[in-house]
């Protein structure tokens, strides 16, 4: 009886995370259950390019991504932290609004254009995703299993033969998860003159907003993305999930300066960047007169409407997964969550629009299609912050009498806040970097910063763009600091009480 009890009590406590997942998935639900399509006659020419773009910009962001982890991770020098931060940045923006800032200084020595270079640019702004979980799980390894291999083995053997098989699961789960990711890209590919799935999907859908039309185009994509899912769930989640059993990792050697200037590669390509928006407007008399020209209002929806989405998420994330941390069907979760959160938002997208019409013609809000996307981010990012928790320090703080919900509040949610500032922050900047949601499920007339950009860069004057841009910056970095700043409340709360 107390076995069928706790089985039966595990349901209930699992019931809600999952009810908030069925809803999450509910667009591709009825994306997928829409009967009425045919893919007979469909054009299929733009799959190969589809497969030669992902794989080629996968393995460019494997590539760079480990190698910049790997000397992070194992070596001292100068700059390392700071160069570290750095590094990671180019995530925080998508691949074309770094790529168009460069190009404006580099113009005159050509426009680059085909799949290559478009697959070597968006594997560049991608390499952190393979940079963090190299570096995160170099962090795990046990200092004594390393430095036993310096001792033993010359460089070259212990890369190959110690390093390399350590680093098996991050490397593989980077390489599908960035696969995954540059098959729901669109913006490189239009830039570089070359068409993929789901440039074929915005533009099909943009244009026709038939979503039989679309269909025979979509699917195909969206299964692809759940099967990479599938085979990149394992391996992620074993680098992300695992705990480091109180190790320091591998113990970091001093190096030299060549590093430094080594691990500098991505800050200049940022400077670059940033500075092919600048200098059209430092050189312009009429700066004063083109910021001015920014409407606050597109301003503020642009910084408020991701900051929402990231709350309401993680909000919604966190009631309803908190009952089931403990239980059976923690990995189970993960792993419908990782799936979840590999649908592109343009699918997602149609797949609101899709509801709104089986619910006779509402207009499902962007806001929507943004926090059913962020769910996902934040059950994994509340699952990385639990399984680094000790499971003694809750068990001795159930001995304080208090409520469940105080001591939620003041013992383990305080503990795992910076996975969930973390996870919020991440959030609001995927939301806020977002064009293709904005494109296909906004309000006739209605305006987002990161929209005018992109509108802006085909034939508006350089002055203009790069007021755009540098608004896009100053509000990137505002929706991040305002999303990161509710869940830092908790540890605030904690260090008060």
């Amino acid at each position: 009886m107390i076995r069928i009890a706790g089985q039966f009590s595990s349901i209930l406590a699992v019931f809600p995370v999952g009810l908030l997942l069925a809803v999450t998935a509910a667009p591709l639900v009825f994306l997928l259950a829409h009967s009425s399509f045919d893919i007979v006659g469909t054009e299929w020419s733009s799959f190969a390019p589809t497969l030669m773009f992902a794989t080629a910009g996968a393995a460019t962001s494997t590539v760079a991504g480990a190698i910049l982890g790997i000397i992070l991770a194992t070596r001292e020098f100068f700059g390392r932290k700071i160069l570290f931060a750095v590094s990671v940045l180019p995530i925080a923006a998508p691949p074309a609004f770094w790529w168009i800032g460069a190009t404006r200084l580099t113009s005159a020595w050509g426009n680059a254009a085909g799949i290559t270079a478009g697959a070597f640019v968006a594997g560049l702004a991608l390499s952190p995703v393979s940079l963090l979980l190299v570096f995160a799980a170099l962090r795990q390894i046990p200092s004594n299993v390393y430095e036993a291999a310096r001792v033993t083995l010359p460089p070259v053997t212990r890369f190959h033969a110690v390093l390399l098989p350590l680093l098996k699961s991050p490397l593989a789960g980077s390489f599908a998860l960035t696969l995954i990711l540059l098959l729901g890209e669109s913006e490189i590919p239009f830039l570089f003159g070359f068409r993929t799935l789901m440039t074929d999907v915005v533009t099909r859908f943009s244009q026709t907003f038939d979503v039989i039309k679309t269909l025979p185009l979509v699917l195909p994509l969206l299964l692809s993305i759940l099967i990479l899912g599938v085979v990149a769930a394992k391996p992620l989640l074993r680098t992300v999930l695992s705990s480091s059993r109180g190790s320091h990792g591998i113990v970091r050697r001093r190096s030299s300066f060549l590093l430094t200037v080594i691990t500098a590669a991505p800050a200049a390509w940022l400077l670059i960047s940033v500075s092919g928006y600048a200098w059209p407007l430092i050189s312009s008399n009429a700066t004063p007169s083109l910021i001015k020209s920014v409407d606050a209002t597109t301003v503020a929806v642009s910084i408020v409407e991701p900051v929402e989405s990231a709350w309401l998420a993680l909000f919604a994330t966190v009631i309803m997964i908190y009952p089931a941390r403990r239980t059976f069907a923690m990995p189970y979760i993960l792993w419908a969550s990782l799936l979840l959160f590999c649908v592109p938002a343009a699918i997602y997208a149609i797949g609101w629009i899709v509801a709104g019409q089986v619910f006779g013609g509402f207009a499902f809000p962007p806001i929507v299609a943004y926090s059913s996307r962020a769910v996902a981010l934040c059950t994994l990012g509340f699952a990385l912050g639990y399984s680094r928790m000790p499971v003694s320090l809750e068990d001795a703080a159930r001995l304080v009498r208090m409520s469940a919900l105080r001591r939620a509040l003041m013992f383990v949610l305080p503990l795992i806040a910076p996975f969930l500032i973390a996870s919020s922050a991440f959030a609001a900047a995927l939301t806020y970097a977002d064009r293709d949601v904005a494109s296909l499920l906004l309000a006739p007339g209605a305006a987002r910063l990161t929209l005018n950009l992109y509108l802006a860069s085909a034939n508006a004057p350089s002055s203009t763009v790069s007021v755009l841009a540098l608004a896009v910056l100053a509000g990137a970095a505002l929706t991040v600091a305002f999303a990161a700043a509710g869940p830092a409340l908790l540890r605030v709360r904690r260090r008060r009480a």
